[in-house]
């Protein structure tokens, strides 16, 4: 009887604790399947860095923002890209300008404030809201879904695709400054890969209308 007894407090205290787990665990948005959901919460180290306004690149080895931007009447493209690559010895990378297919390199670095420091010789300087993007942590839980990958057979690689449009205040002032059409086509684009054993997170947002292709790419290499 003892035995028993036993048993069913153990049975008991199983279920209790069960339902403790489940109490304390996040409930999935409704905006959200649960594969989207849990795949999301792979990317919550690209989140967080992105929602930081002074970011901390102490994790990061390697970042690397870019600008593209082509005129589509003449298929002319000019890029702006500030590379960091070795950010876990030296706060030095390169500003590259890419027009006609010249480039030109000129040496950057990053002061205590995140703001890039240039030699007199840059012609353009890179727009340091690109490079230090700051999104609000809430940005993409608002965001819905388009499309997704929760994992590449052969590559490993892992992205989302989400719905956005020129209401979202941080696109909408992007293309009042780059003199983007509102009507524009806008995508929206995140993956994460090993290389090494570093994981990469790319995010890509492209704006798209009647005269330009506009686009930004940031980079970001995360320290194991």
């Amino acid at each position: 009887m003892k035995s028993l007894w036993k048993r069913g407090l153990l049975i008991l205290g199983g279920v209790i604790l069960m339902t403790a787990a489940a109490c304390t665990k996040e409930p999935i948005p409704d905006n959200r399947t649960k594969e989207q959901y849990e795949l999301e919460q792979e990317f919550q180290p690209l989140f967080d860095f992105l929602a930081e306004e002074k970011k901390d690149f102490s994790k990061i080895s390697k970042y690397k923002s870019t600008l593209f931007e082509t005129e589509r009447k003449t298929n002319i493209e000019k890029s702006y890209g500030v590379n960091f690559d070795k950010l876990i010895y030296s706060k030095d990378g390169t500003y590259t300008i890419t027009e006609d297919g010249k480039a030109v390199e000129y040496l950057v670095s990053v002061n205590e404030n995140n703001k890039l420091f240039y030699p007199s010789s840059v012609p353009i300087e890179y727009d340091d809201n690109l490079f230090n993007l700051h999104l609000e942590k809430d940005f993409f839980e608002k965001l819905p879904i388009s499309d997704y990958t929760a994992e590449h057979p052969e590559t490993y690689l892992k992205d989302i695709s989400y719905e956005v449009d020129s209401s979202i205040p941080f696109l909408k002032q992007l293309m009042e400054r780059y003199d983007i059409n509102q009507n524009a086509d806008i995508s929206l684009y995140i993956e994460n890969y090993y290389e090494g054993d570093d994981m990469v997170y790319v995010i890509r947002i492209s704006l798209v209308d009647d005269y330009k292709i506009f686009d930004i790419i940031n980079k970001i290499t995360f320290r194991e």
